[in-house]
């Protein structure tokens, strides 16, 4: 039997077992356990982590603060290396310090490290956080969690300097290597994904009888990947089993960040919008199939027989449907809830974070396959799409996770300035754009190379081509800024007061109901929260921050379907807007006149986005004008006048009148 098949069945057991057991619960012996847990988090190590706050919510703060860190870091080390790239000299200054990179292999090495590690401690942070708000407002031992975040912050720097060491003390090549492997897949991720594995289980255990959150899944799975993946790798080099650490590395190079991500994104992107998630079909799908199938990052060759590396293209490709499913998934969550979700910056980059995800996914799988199966000529040119992913996609997720959810989770106001938006849109679009840049000089070095015999005429194309990388240079340096313009935004915040109580459990403010029929267990597996306010009868008025669904069974294999078609059915926000006259004791009259900008007697759809923003009612984006003209306009002529208007508030008004 192949190795890697062993390989694969310990790892996906383990994750199938420890699901198992934690949905069912293992009887007598989970008491005994539990206390067993406890006193390892409490006492051992024996007095250090006494040294830690142990307050509710502090281990998830510790974890995005550090992660934040190596974020900045990773962001300026990302700008020196594209710079490196066009010009090889540029760091010939730093040679007295005994900086070595030849060809910048260390740097990328260093650049990836640092990335992974901002990444995952963000990720790690922001799920640790929203799995205590769902089970009981803080994990079972908060001073432990902030211990193993400075544990794996210092253990990812001691792996950084281990060449520097080594060349200091004389050790060699085999002694180094040696050293990184142990330090860095043992001790920083078996030893740290050990204690918050313990530390989240016990955690969940005492949720009660409630569903345990999509986010805490994708957490749960992705510790058992920490803890398992180190001891298989470090396995297969003693064995010299190179399938098996090939299995290893796509585990901690793919399914731990893989994870840490969509877990993140399925708590700020419902909180952001303030909606329910809209299909826990494609929840449930995401959050098996990403364990199920070969990531298609960061993708290397294997040694292996053709028969296998036909199986790993073939769970490669599926590899594309958990990631789809998360992005359509979010996005309709986000789009069921706009107004809030492009109103603060923490929402945008979310949304912005889905939208990016499925192209990143079908060029890291493409690159990905031909490396996997083919000749591994594009093999830079997957290692530039996953670094441009995980730049771009989950440092869009980290910024939503660092200016909004953590903040609100912890009892301090979200970002809501313009410097937080511009943050957004410089990672955004210059991580996206670096990323095209980088993959065409990629592509044009490959060609080159292929198609280019004559050694003098080669050079001279690969020079001409080099303003590629100078351009990306120049665009990933909005990334590095955006990274350094979050980062002081969210110490700002930090240093801000907080509220005397922070909210618990859930973000879905509202959920309304008409007709038909759902279970309770639906609702909270949907994110619906204890303290949500069901509203029943769709025809009802509506808080802000609602979601109006119809219980229906035939709708994406769920129990719910939204946003029913009801010729009858008022927009909420035209509600709130007679609810704001009737406040502030403003007539039809003055209100229209007030908004008629070009005292044209008609009012616009720009005109009445305007009004509904400025009176602080809904920031709706200009695709959700149609449906409030459609119920005010009479005549249909796709405008308001003052008649139509008035017609439309009274009926607010006195609904009584409307029936009869």
């Amino acid at each position: 039997m192949e190795p890697v098949f062993i390989s694969v069945g310990v790892m996906v057991g383990t994750l199938l077992f420890v699901a198992y057991y934690v949905q069912n619960g293992i009887g007598g012996m989970s008491q005994p356990l539990q206390t067993l847990g406890r006193f390892l988090l409490v006492k051992a190590p024996a007095g250090a982590v006494d040294l830690f706050d142990d307050s509710a919510g502090r281990g998830g703060r510790i974890w995005a603060r550090l992660g934040l860190a190596w974020l900045v870091l990773a962001g300026t080390l990302g700008f020196v290396g594209r710079w490196h790239d066009w010009d090889p000299t540029a760091l010939d200054s730093l040679a007295s310090l005994g900086w070595s990179y030849d060809d910048g292999s260390g740097l990328a090495t260093t650049i990836s490290m640092t990335l992974r590690t901002g990444l995952v401690m963000i990720f790690i942070g922001t799920t640790l956080t929203a799995t205590g708000r769902t089970s009981g407002g803080r994990l079972s031992s908060e001073a432990s969690a902030s211990m193993m975040a400075l544990v794996f912050t210092g253990v990812s720097l001691l792996v950084l300097l281990l060449p520097t060491l080594a060349g200091l003390f004389g050790m060699g090549v085999a002694t180094e290597d040696l050293l990184i492997k142990v330090v860095s897949s043992v001790v920083l991720h078996s030893v740290v994904g050990g204690a918050l594995l313990v530390n989240v289980l016990i955690t969940i255990a005492n949720r009660g009888d409630a569903p345990i959150a999509y986010t805490s899944w994708f957490l749960l799975n992705a510790l058992v990947v920490m803890l398992v993946a180190p001891l298989l790798y470090i396995g297969g080099e003693l064995a010299s089993g190179t399938q098996t650490v090939w299995l290893a590395q796509a585990a901690l190079e793919g399914w731990l960040p893989l994870a840490l991500m969509l877990g993140t994104a399925y708590a700020v992107i419902p909180a952001a919008s303030e909606r329910a998630i809209w299909s826990s079909s494609l929840a449930t799908a995401s959050l098996a199939l990403l364990f199920l199938t070969a990531p298609a990052v960061s993708v290397r060759q294997v040694d292996a027989p053709a028969l296998l590396e036909n199986l790993g293209g073939i769970l490669m490709t599926f590899s594309m449907l958990p990631l789809l499913a998360a992005s359509i998934n979010l996005l309709q969550t986000a789009r069921s809830g706009a107004s809030q979700a492009f109103s603060s910056p923490a929402g945008l980059a979310g949304v912005l974070a889905m939208f990016l995800l499925p192209i990143y996914a079908v060029g890291a799988y493409f690159s990905g396959m031909e490396t996997l199966v083919g000749e591994a000529s594009l093999h830079g040119l997957n290692m530039a799409l996953s670094h441009g992913l995980f730049f771009t996609v989950g440092g869009l997720l980290a910024l939503s996770a660092t200016l909004g959810y953590l903040p609100q989770a912890n009892g301090r106001a979200a970002a809501d300035t313009g410097g937080a938006s511009t943050a957004v849109w410089m990672v955004a679009l210059g991580g996206f754009l670096a990323t095209i840049s980088t993959a065409l000089s990629t592509l044009a070095t490959r060609a080159v190379e292929r198609g280019v015999s004559d050694e003098d005429m080669a050079e001279a194309a690969l020079a001409n081509m080099a303003g590629f990388d100078l351009v990306g240079a120049f665009l990933f340096y909005g990334v590095a800024l955006g990274f350094m313009i979050a980062a002081s935004i969210s110490v700002r915040i930090e240093f801000s007061p907080a509220s005397a109580s922070t909210s618990v459990g859930s973000d879905i403010r509202s959920y309304a109901l008409s007709g038909g029929s759902t279970s309770i267990r639906s609702l909270l597996g949907r994110g619906v929260g204890l303290d949500t306010e069901l509203i029943i009868g769709g025809e009802g008025k509506a808080t802000a921050g609602s979601t109006v669904i119809a219980v229906r069974a035939d709708l994406h294999n769920d129990e719910v379907t939204e946003f029913p078609e009801d010729a009858h059915a008022v927009p909420e926000e035209l509600q709130m807007l007679a609810d704001y006259l009737d406040e502030t004791n403003q007539d039809v009259f003055s209100f229209f006149r007030s908004i008629d900008l070009d005292d044209s007697g008609s009012i616009d759809a720009r005109e009445l986005q305007n009004a509904l923003r400025g009176a602080k009612i809904a920031n709706l984006p200009p695709w959700d004008m149609g449906r409030l003209i459609a119920a005010i306009d009479i005549d249909g002529d796709g405008h308001i006048n003052l008649p139509e208007l008035d017609i439309t508030v009274a009926r607010l008004r006195a609904p009584s009148l409307e029936e009869e």
